[in-house]
């Protein structure tokens, strides 16, 4: 049977996103399953204002035995679930401390909590753990290897003063005809997170052939590319020793945070990861792999023997990269109904959940909710203020 389709009316944007708030509300709502081998996922995301998102995922111990760790992979959205989401105006380490507490009570004790060492986090975990000793707390490993370096690094007056060539040389580089030579934008947050960025880039400038460059860019004379080049880029040469030994750095944090990602955690798991290979004696590296072995040790040491635990939170990191990219479009970077989009992505769409979903919760059920957390929204603040009335007072 032939449809034509140009008769019916498409959706408007707005209607498609009261249908995507009513579902994610109802999967924030849902009874959650009463386990007692929950694995709590725990962070928090800020935008502008004072408001933070607290965020609780769950996924149970038995499915990483079953599935995950099994086919060596890391957690997908899919895999977990949104347990708890709390918009705060405050995170002091004994609302965390309460809101954990509740979370217990509706669907179990925990065996082990995943998160970073941020302040209000790690004290709220701390002080939960005064009620539920037996509860593991693991620093995830990404956040644990990012401090590694940035303490190495940040002390190290070489790798500060290569950064801030780096910037320069961007700056002189971004307008002209070896544009395309220049080193990656540095995050303004993060970075340790990704420092291997600029390494590569300089690593790969001091082995790139010189006639490689010079014949893509036929149209300058020879001698004169060669005294830009030397001009704009010879000051790496001073960086080649201390390059090796940063991008060693990074390798043995990468090699741990792959083990780890995709193994897990165990009692064994300070002593399986062999990093004297990588290390080649220096003084530098080899304090630097003592610190990483301090790290697995004491993670290591909470766990029971035969057991394998989560080791990082990558993926509620990534819930978070999703959240930002759908609320991009927001005239201001205020958490509101777009926060949604997390219990969203942890779900298994299919026709019949949401059917349930929207038979289930009303748009007035929405608004209602979105009134209760959030307020006036900024943006309903500043229309407010700019359409008042000439008449009304003015601020001195």
């Amino acid at each position: 049977m032939y449809v034509d389709f140009s008769k019916h009316e498409t959706p408007s944007f707005s209607s498609i996103r009261k249908w995507l708030g009513r579902i994610g509300l109802y999967e924030l709502n849902r009874e959650k399953e009463y386990r007692s081998d929950w694995i709590f996922i725990v962070d928090l995301t800020v935008e502008l204002g004072s408001e933070k998102a607290f965020v609780v995922l769950g996924v149970s111990q038995q499915l990483l035995e079953s599935e995950i760790f099994p086919l060596k992979r890391g957690l997908r959205h899919q895999d977990v679930e949104l347990l708890a989401l709390e918009i705060m105006c405050s995170t002091k380490g004994e609302i965390i401390e309460q809101k954990l507490s509740e979370l217990t009570k509706k669907v179990g004790r925990p065996i082990q909590i995943i998160a970073d060492h941020g302040s209000d986090i790690q004290k709220g975990i701390k002080l939960y753990q005064e009620n539920y000793s037996e509860v593991i707390y693991t620093y995830d490993v990404t956040h644990a290897m990012a401090l590694l370096l940035k303490h190495e690094l940040v002390a190290d007056e070489k790798y500060q003063s290569f950064i801030q060539q780096c910037t320069r040389c961007r700056q002189q580089l971004q307008q002209t005809e070896l544009s395309f030579l220049s080193p990656p934008s540095q995050r303004s947050q993060c970075r340790y997170f990704n420092i291997e960025r600029l390494i590569n880039w300089a690593t790969k400038i001091l082995e790139s052939p010189v006639d490689t460059i010079v014949e893509l860019l036929p149209n300058i004379e020879s001698s004169i590319l060669y005294q830009k080049l030397k001009d704009k880029l010879g000051w790496l040469i001073n960086y080649q020793e201390s390059l090796s030994i940063w991008k060693l750095m990074v390798k043995m944090t990468r090699v741990v945070e792959t083990q780890l990602k995709i193994c897990g955690l165990n009692e064994q798991s300070s002593s399986f990861l062999n990093l004297q290979q990588l290390s080649m004696g220096t003084d530098s590296l080899v304090n630097f792999q003592l610190k990483i072995t301090e790290y697995l040790t004491i993670e290591s040491s909470q766990i029971q023997p035969g057991r394998t635990i989560l080791a990082t939170s990558d993926v509620i990191e990534s819930l978070f990269g999703k959240y930002k990219q759908f609320s991009s479009r927001c005239p201001f970077k205020q958490i509101g109904q777009m926060i949604l989009s997390i219990s969203l992505s942890t779900m298994k769409l299919t026709g019949s959940v949401v059917k349930l979903a929207l038979e289930t919760v009303r748009y007035l059920d929405l608004e209602a909710w979105s009134d209760q957390v959030f307020g006036q929204s900024m943006l309903s603040k500043r229309r407010t203020v700019f359409t008042a009335s000439n008449n009304d007072t003015e601020i001195a």
